[in-house]
């Protein structure tokens, strides 16, 4: 029997099939799994050709941690006509981001899972997704449809009601070409992931070109023989994978060429993690964390919850909750808590599964409690992550996350900048407080001056800071009503003290 014919070739070669107007789906999270030679073969491929033009960029997580790289790269012009992500770009205005706002690019926001969902669509030939999640946010079409843009005129999104409810329903999109990255590929094209801190929905994007008709292109760290891969390894098989394209500098996250404890290989002492000075941030941390009870799941959202864990070590209570992020790590200690510059990865994880996966799991309220953070908020208790004038961030898995799990606690610092936290109106709905108490949501506002709660009078102000005087201090400067409470509470002296604060106490027998 003959050698079946390897399917590794280079970069250029990889990307030469792909046709202008056709639809390209990207993998990756940041600075975790970048197919950075990929996006870089077909941006060099359009800057000498002039082509492919006028492309869909569909993406669930946007991915490149830096400016210069993943999907900032698609603002050149003329190369992409309509962009679909469930993250833009966290910081600054890159070129792409400046051409959405100019109205050169249709741009639209939806949340992770929903692109997820969308993908598994397209992958078993449905119509599309039909789903709760984004309903009264930005997502609904009575608020935009998800359209960051006056040009963005796609009918993507639609309302139905079945059995007399209310739901959303998301087109399928077509995928002709899927960028993935691996660690590990056989000449046959499976693949492995054992490298990589986080799996970015690789197999749903792969289904959904290959249902289309379409090319998959994995790059990878290292290409061995066919059939020598344990078969258990491999997660998307060869069978969907039309080319490899080797890149033996392939670095597991942008700052890093290889950690083993981000994958279980070796183990990081917690002990080695930093202890977070005594300052604003880390007293709204500790009240948070008052929030949680042992045995809790809790799932930790990107900004200041992101540093729980470092909270947990201190206390000496890391084993007894388990933190875990919407790309599908679970517990460990999360990368910015152990002083690393990337999110979507943890130290002495104890599983690793899809974010596509993870998504509908937070959709379902699998969650005991989600810490989040907050952009702007209004006396309604709405909360606004997605943009901020010309910033567009994108709101990432927050539509899921507050839709989906019953006890949330938005987590943010006050500091000097009441005014630009308190808004009359949010500029955009990602989390919409009234639904929300419909639904029967606990919801809970912490900053290191004053707790809020979600009561049926919008954002009710319920705890302050030892010596903060809400009339001076908040209301004179807050251009939205807040409720106060007719019993306000102090917040606990140990979350102000330097000692830690002996939460297993605090917790009783919670």
């Amino acid at each position: 029997m003959a050698a079946l014919r390897t399917k590794v070739i280079s970069a250029r070669e990889a990307v030469a099939p792909i046709a202008s107007g056709s639809c390209l789906a990207v993998g990756g999270a940041g600075g975790v799994q970048e197919p950075d030679l990929l996006i870089e073969a077909l941006v060099a491929r359009f800057d000498e050709s002039g082509g492919p033009a006028g492309i869909t960029e569909f993406h669930p997580i946007r991915t490149g941690e830096i400016e210069g790289r993943g999907t900032s790269l698609f603002g050149k012009p003329g190369l992409v006509r309509r962009m679909i992500g469930g993250s833009l770009w966290p910081v600054g205005v890159p070129e792409l981001i400046r051409r959405i706002n100019a109205n050169e690019i249709a741009a639209y926001n939806f949340s992770i899972g929903v692109m997820y969902g969308m993908l598994e669509a397209a992958s078993a030939n449905r119509p599309g997704l039909i789903t709760r999640v984004g309903l009264g946010t930005f997502e609904d079409p009575k608020h935009g449809g998800g359209a960051l843009n006056a040009i963005s005129r796609d009918r993507l999104v639609q309302r139905i009601e079945i059995d007399g409810e209310e739901a959303l329903f998301y087109r399928a999109i077509p995928v002709d070409t899927a960028f993935i990255r691996a660690t590990t590929a056989d000449t046959a094209g499976n693949l492995t992931f054992e490298e990589e801190p986080a799996v970015i929905g690789a197999l749903v994007m792969a289904q959904a070109a290959k249902a289309n008709g379409g090319r998959v292109i994995a790059q990878v760290k290292r290409v061995v023989p066919a059939g020598t891969l344990n078969p258990h390894m491999v997660r998307v098989p060869g069978a969907l994978v039309d080319a490899v394209v080797e890149n033996a500098a392939q670095r597991q996250i942008t700052h890093v060429l290889f950690d083993p404890t981000l994958v279980g290989l070796e183990r990081l002492d917690p002990a080695s993690v930093p202890l977070r000075p005594l300052d604003s941030a880390k007293v709204v941390m500790r009240r948070a964390f008052l929030e949680a009870r042992r045995g809790n799941l809790l799932a930790i959202g990107y900004g200041v919850p992101g540093y729980l864990p470092a909270i947990a070590i201190e206390e000496g209570v890391l084993d007894d909750v388990e933190f875990t992020i919407e790309h599908g790590v679970f517990g460990g200690i999360n990368g910015y808590a152990a002083g690393g510059k990337t999110f979507p990865v943890a130290h002495n994880p104890t599983a690793i599964i899809d974010s596509a996966d993870q998504l509908r799991f937070f959709a379902g309220g699998g969650i005991d409690c989600a810490y989040l953070g907050v952009g702007e908020l209004d006396g309604h208790g709405n909360i606004n992550v997605g943009r901020f004038g010309e910033r567009i961030p994108g709101t990432g898995g927050f539509v899921e996350m507050t839709q989906g799990i019953g006890k949330i606690v938005f987590c943010f610092v006050l500091g000097d900048r009441v005014p630009l936290k308190f808004k009359e109106q949010v500029q955009s709905i990602s989390f919409n407080g009234a639904d929300a108490f419909r639904r029967g949501q606990k919801i809970t506002y912490v900053t290191e001056k004053a707790v809020f709660e979600l009561t049926k009078d919008g954002l009710t102000l319920t705890e302050i800071a030892p010596g903060f005087d809400p009339r001076a201090e908040l209301a004179d400067i807050v251009p939205c009503r807040i409720a106060i409470a007719e019993q306000l509470r102090e917040m606990h002296e140990a979350c102000f003290a330097e000692a830690p604060m002996n939460v297993r106490r605090l917790w009783g027998g919670g």
